[in-house]
């Protein structure tokens, strides 16, 4: 059974707040959604953790990449 957008969207979340005060960490996170979360918050004005399930709605591949990507630099877990 896949996980839920929204809990997956969370973890994101949650993980991205945990690792943001490591340079190198939040990083990842802000080049990943600089590509990927502009695609559904063209104003950069959407909370992250809206844009993210947004993201896992509309452009469920681009969704499923991001979160392959972190878990691929264990940010969140498998």
């Amino acid at each position: 059974m896949s996980i839920r957008i929204e809990d997956m969207a969370m973890k994101i979340f949650n993980a991205f707040e945990d690792f943001y005060l490591d340079k190198d960490k939040r990083k990842i996170f802000e080049d990943l959604f600089d590509k990927y979360l502009t695609v559904v918050d063209t104003t950069g004005q959407t909370e992250t953790y809206d844009a993210i399930v947004s993201l896992g709605y509309q452009h469920r591949a681009d969704f499923d990449q991001v979160v392959k990507l972190l878990k691929d630099h264990s940010l969140i877990p498998d």
